[in-house]
């Protein structure tokens, strides 16, 4: 049976309240009956209740972290980086997986409102609205987004953002050095903030060096929703294929295989987000590297009040095998 506080009072010879006050750190308590407490605490192998210091304290000890897709390797480093960082202060997270659904966020978002102390929303769908609205309530930490322009951030909402920018600039340039003339983008959602800086960032790129920007949707932005895009890509006039990130990449890559299209002889192949693991991907993904982990050690800093309220992480492309010469231009 686990130790009460009641029992660390009685074999510290002092009050509940006092023993209390003495876990809690609180300067009403005289150092030695503070020793003497935590002397017991440690002896007895004490461990505060967190239910007791919330009803207390009138803080749960809790964040939570909605993620669109808790499947994504991407989200696992984020959410490891992050949960190391509150860990270590003694802070827990209740993690809700959104299913890439706005109704789905929605819900989390009214359900973890009154069980956690901030809110982590990553690469939220929601309009910029509701995000305002819910850091009226609590504190939020958007990550892997921004609100529009024109949009007021209240003082309880932080922006961490990734600045996919350079990374998609270097994948259009890089494809371009090797002869491509034109690009296919499978897309992300239609409310993806990052899938519509990827859009412009290419939109901007192609326009530069004066390549053909095709857009392809996707179903769903995982492996199977990669495959089912590879439908609305015209093969007899397409050499490069720019991905919404990895894991439909590699859903791409799986369904050039099964028709027979050779990587990167016939068709070039780039990712985002560089999350999966070695050897996973065949050939070895060329991708644009997004820094998962940075991004949830930002995030957990802002939640902790020890960052920027506004961040940014940088991207850069990583090239291996997925890509090469254009056919054209290598005859």
């Amino acid at each position: 049976m686990a130790t009460t506080i009641r029992q660390v009072a009685a074999e510290a010879g002092v009050s509940i309240a006092t023993a209390s006050r003495a876990l809690g750190g609180s300067s009403a308590v005289v150092e030695a009956t503070r020793e003497r407490v935590l002397g017991v605490a440690a002896a007895l192998n004490y461990t505060p209740s967190r239910l007791g210091r919330s009803l207390a304290t009138g803080s749960t000890g809790n964040v939570g972290v909605i993620l669109p897709d808790v499947t994504n390797p991407f989200y696992t480093s984020f959410l490891a980086a992050l949960e190391s960082a509150l860990g270590a202060r003694d802070l827990g997270i209740l993690v809700g997986d959104s299913h890439e659904s706005l109704d789905g966020e929605r819900a989390l978002i009214r359900r973890m409102d009154t069980q956690v102390d901030a809110l982590v929303l990553a690469s939220s769908r929601l309009p910029d609205a509701e995000i305002v609205a819910a850091s009226h309530r609590l504190p939020v930490v958007l990550a892997n987004r921004r609100l529009d322009a024109a949009a007021i951030a209240p003082a309880g909402l932080s922006q961490i953002a990734l600045d996919v920018g350079p990374g998609f600039a270097q994948a259009a340039e890089h494809l371009h050095s090797l002869g491509h003339t034109g690009i296919v983008y499978v897309d992300g959602p239609p409310q993806s903030w990052s899938g519509r800086q990827k859009r412009d960032t290419l939109t901007r790129a192609c326009a530069r060096l004066g390549m053909r920007l095709t857009i392809a949707p996707t179903v769903r932005p995982d492996f199977e929703g990669g495959r089912r895009a590879l439908e609305a890509v015209d093969l007899d006039d397409t050499t490069a294929i720019v991905a919404f990130n990895d894991q439909v990449a590699l859903g791409l890559l799986s369904a050039l295989r099964e028709a027979g299209v050779e990587v990167p002889t016939r068709v070039s192949i780039v990712g985002c987000d560089d999350s999966l693991p070695h050897g996973l991907a065949w050939p070895p993904l060329t991708t644009v590297d997004s820094s998962s982990r940075t991004l949830g050690e930002l995030a957990a800093a802002a939640t902790l009040g020890e960052g920027a309220l506004r961040n940014t992480v940088p991207t850069h492309l990583i090239v291996r095998d997925s890509t090469g010469a254009c056919p054209a231009a290598s005859v």
